[in-house]
């Protein structure tokens, strides 16, 4: 029986960025190797409109502050339709026109705001505050979008430091950030002062860097954007080890993504865009903005890039990449662990898009010398320190440099993988490639990939295993065989195809037990492994929770028919605990109500599990106050309720009630309810059974077009509700 053998690995971001690049980058997605991109720049720099703001609220409102002209605006915006017929702009409207009627809990006093003096930077919390960041007035205006009423004016500027104005703001749910002209930033809320934050400046940015912009991620990441006397921007990120290369031109900053900033410039360039892997910030494909007027970018309600043009807001979009048509990437020293080792296989797991091609040649060596090696070069799209970077394998040297025409092709393996039942995901682009390791025999090994592109296009590699020691069958053959080297050579690279065949056997039947593993065993023997325990599993189920299920269906199978066993069914597919309420445990409380559609007269809302709002106090296990136990029997026994807290759409309906249907007593009835039926007053909405506490109750304010009136949508906002110790029902009080 042939032993595994065991291979030389390059995969982590930290290994590709401790070999030679010439040419090629970070892949920013795989993390692999791919073409360097070039830039495309549209025309020359333009001078940049002044900063500006914009922002969104949650009903999808934007606003955009035109600091020459001292106002706010705001207009309606919905997500475009590719496929649908163009909608035309609504006109924008002055959203601080005249002074605000009181209303609600905030009482204008005195005399009316003024106008705005340079409303630059905006902000909207999760209570649809508007937060506008007055420049020249060193202050900031803290408005209720939904009574229009200001709520807070909060003074910045004090004759000790006249450079404490703001510029910029940034939100996060009841949190807002505020950076100054002298580069303090400030953390505040509608109703709290302001709180300096810590921001170090570090040692690289210039002297006389700005503060201009201040960004956060919707995980918590706070960046500034300052700019020196040159227009270089440098991002300077709210503590952590992460560290932005310089942009050009830079004039605004936003989060698309928890680990993507996009960074804008000038009028005429790209849009940089950076992701950020772990404590590294690798160089993403740009963004091209035509018509971008310098002064303010927004991330859109969709998950988009939008900027302000003279003609209103548009998208930035995928700029079509260039790349250059050559480069390689040269691996530092592979170690096999013994001396004169004979190489095997090397195996590439790369995406090599039509019109593109990878190639390879590998260099040996015993000894190590101190021969003059090729520079190490990392790649150019990485701005993060390489941990120990004086301490990575030596490089190939220079008298193993290989000639421009040894370049090895590779083949595609038909059957994936080499390693036994592992396989990519369906939508995975890259493939494994292999090719023989060409070089005498050596305890070390430099590889060279060349990567050719079409400009448009590049080939990208995400993991290089080199195998070593070859196979020995060339030494079970007459030694006539191997008596010439050309023939040896030869014979050993040929029988390498029928070693290959045989191993990937011989790995796969050693391997077999992965197969009764449920969370290694390949998608498709899913159902094949599912039969033995006699359970069919349903397509519509994701993978992770069919791989689940068939973990726990023997300890399944002994609780089927039990609550614990049906809450445990559920709660696999839905990835939270439903709840179960049998109603024959809350009899004396009238919980046919469960099901909305009760005409018991005691039924009625439902503090807890015991109180019952408008009626009698019971204990589980009183009689019913009216009808026979006749009636209680038929309206209790063997009927149950799932409570589903989360919305389900229409298949995910039916699967709950497949699961039903198949592990519940033959002889129950249930009855299924989720988060989109609603709390109704008097029609089931029992506290803590059928009632969720969030930020809408799963309902969305109507918007024309996209909401069916009666279903998911609610008109307006209601008035404030009660205030104990004041309000009362006797003088008109509404509820809600």
């Amino acid at each position: 029986m042939r032993l595994p053998r065991p291979f030389a690995l390059l995969r982590t971001r930290d290994q590709w960025s401790r070999c030679s690049h010439q040419g090629t980058e970070l892949d920013p997605i795989s993390l692999g190797v791919e073409l360097m991109r070039l830039d495309d720049i549209e025309a020359f720099p333009g001078d940049p409109a002044g900063p500006a703001g914009l922002a969104f609220d949650h009903e999808c409102r934007l606003y955009h502050s035109i600091p020459a002209e001292g106002r706010v605006e705001r207009q309606l915006w919905a997500a475009e339709n590719p496929l649908g017929p163009a909608v035309a702009e609504a006109e924008p409207v002055d959203l601080l026109e005249g002074p605000p009627a009181p209303a609600g809990d905030f009482t204008a006093s005195g005399d009316p705001p003024p106008p705005l003096r340079s409303p630059r930077g905006l902000a909207v919390d999760c209570d649809d505050r508007l937060f506008v960041a007055e420049t020249d007035a060193g202050r900031i205006l803290v408005y209720d979008l939904w009574n229009r009423l200001l709520v807070n004016r909060i003074g910045l500027v004090s004759s000790s430091d006249p450079l404490a104005r703001p510029v910029d703001l940034a939100a996060r749910e009841g949190l807002v950030w505020c950076i100054l002209e002298n580069g303090v930033l400030l953390r505040l809320t509608a109703r709290s002062l302001p709180v300096p934050v810590d921001l170090v400046r570090p040692s690289e940015l210039p002297a006389d860097a700005v503060a201009r912009r201040v960004a956060v991620s919707p995980g918590g990441l706070l960046v500034v954007l300052f700019v020196d006397g040159s227009n270089q921007g440098w991002v300077v990120p709210q503590g952590g080890p992460l560290r932005f290369p310089p942009v050009d031109h830079a004039t605004d900053l936003e989060f698309l993504t928890d680990t993507e900033l996009v960074v804008a410039r000038a009028p005429g360039e790209d849009f940089a865009c950076f992701k950020i892997a772990g404590d590294a910030v690798i160089g993403d494909a740009p963004l091209k903005a035509r018509g971008y007027d310098g002064s303010c970018i927004v991330r859109t309600p969709d998950g988009r890039i939008a900027f302000w043009t003279e003609h209103g807001l548009r998208y930035a979009v995928q700029a079509r990449s260039r790349f250059v048509d050559e480069g390689w990437v040269t691996t530092y020293r592979l170690d096999s662990g013994d001396y004169h080792t004979v190489w095997g296989r090397l195996f590439l797991d790369a995406c090599i898009p039509t019109g593109c091609d990878v190639q390879v040649v590998c260099r040996t060596a015993d000894d190590v010398s101190d021969e003059q090696t090729i520079p190490r070069l990392p790649p150019p799209n990485l701005d993060a320190p390489i941990p120990h970077f004086d301490l990575s394998p030596p490089m190939l040297p220079v008298s193993l440099v290989p000639a421009d025409d040894e370049w090895f092709p590779l083949h595609r393996r038909e059957t994936g993988r080499e390693l036994p039942w592992a396989r990519f995901d369906a939508d995975d682009l890259f493939e494994t490639y292999e090719a023989p390791i060409s070089a005498p025999p050596g305890r070390y090994l430099w590889v060279r990939i060349l990567l050719r592109g079409t400009g448009r296009a590049t080939p990208r590699v995400r993991c290089l295993r080199a195998e070593h020691p070859a196979h020995d069958l060339l030494r079970r053959l007459p030694q006539t065989y191997s008596r010439d080297e050309a023939v040896a050579s030869f014979l050993l690279r040929y029988l390498m195809l029928f070693d290959g065949e045989l191993g990937d056997l011989e790995a796969r039947g050693d391997a077999r037990s992965i197969l009764l593993d449920p969370y290694a065993t390949p998608e498709e023997a899913l159902p094949w492994l599912a039969s033995f325990l006699g359970l069919t599993l349903d397509e519509r189920w994701p993978t992770p929770a069919r791989r689940e299920l068939i973990a726990e269906i023997p300890d399944l199978w002994r609780e089927r028919g039990t609550i614990k066993g049906l809450s445990r069914f559920l709660e696999l597919y839905l990835e939270r605990p439903p709840l179960i309420i049998e109603h024959y445990r809350l009899r004396g409380l009238g919980v046919a109500m469960l099901a909305g559609e009760s005409t018991s007269p005691f039924a009625g809302a439902i503090v807890g599990a015991n109180l019952r709002v408008g009626g009698a106090v019971g204990e589980p296990g009183e009689r019913p106050l009216s009808g026979d136990a006749a009636s209680a029997f038929a309206s209790h026994a063997h009927r149950f309720t799932v409570i589903v807290p989360s919305a389900l759409d229409a298949d995910g309906m039916d699967v709950v009630r497949d699961v039903l249907e198949a592990h519940r007593p033959a002889h129950t009835i249930y009855e299924l309810c989720t988060a989109t039926a609603g709390m109704r007053v008097g029609i089931g909405l029992h506290v803590e059974l059928l009632s969720v506490i969030g930020r809408t109750g799963g309902f969305e304010t109507l918007r024309l077009g996209a909401t069916r009136i009666g279903r998911a949508g609610i008109v307006g906002r209601p008035e404030p509700g009660a205030r104990l110790g004041i309000d009362s029902t006797e003088k008109g009080l509404r509820l809600g």
